[in-house]
């Protein structure tokens, strides 16, 4: 657990994110990138809480993302009625927990000063405010060489246009508030893919 720490959050925080892991005694995951989540918390059916963060976020985004989850373990553990997912109980818990880490040792100031008007009224996920989006994705690594050409944000992919992510093809949909609607070709399903997610251009 340590390593993964050290390896995914800027280094600054390691200490506190173990921290956080062992307070709560969530069983943590670094997972293969998903089209329609960043993060996510969930309790197995052994009672046991996970946590699950995408991979191929930079130190910074995985850091917001796995403190978000871990404000969703919170919740769970001292709400006893149920709440909604991220309703006042979890922006409150979101806003505690992300206090110590609001510090430019940890956050380059571009980043920090559109987190903390985020975390003015946190929402589902942090692409729902532009600012912070864009501050997160300027820290990304470069594309490969190969692929910088073609690789871009779904959102600026026109409606219409084909466009392959995770090696499949799909049809680019309607935007609805933070993710497109887009139709696989090979199945013909339709799956709600984030906004800014990267995607290859055909």
């Amino acid at each position: 657990m340590t390593d993964q720490f050290v390896t995914c959050v800027p280094v600054p925080a390691a200490a506190y994110c173990r921290q956080l892991h062992q307070t709560y005694g969530f069983a943590l995951r670094v997972v293969r990138p998903r089209r329609t989540r960043l993060g996510d918390f969930r309790v197995l059916p052994t009672g046991q809480t996970q946590i699950t963060v995408n991979a191929d976020l930079n130190p910074w985004s995985f850091l917001v993302t796995y403190v978000h989850e871990v404000a969703h373990a919170h919740v769970h553990r001292y709400r006893r009625r149920r709440t909604a997912p991220h309703g006042p109980a979890w922006q409150q818990a979101f806003k505690q927990l992300m206090q110590p880490l609001l510090t430019e040792v940890v956050f380059p100031v571009a980043i920090l000063e559109p987190l903390q008007q985020y975390l003015q009224k946190p929402a589902a996920t942090t692409y729902a405010n532009p600012a912070l989006m864009i501050a997160l994705r300027a820290h990304e690594q470069q594309p490969f060489a190969s692929t910088a050409e073609t690789r871009v944000l779904l959102r600026d992919v026109r409606e219409g246009t084909t466009f392959i992510i995770n090696k499949k093809k799909f049809v680019r949909g309607t935007l609805r508030r933070t993710r497109v609607v887009c139709k696989e070709l090979a199945s013909g399903k339709s799956y709600a893919v984030l906004a800014h997610a990267w995607v290859e251009t055909v």
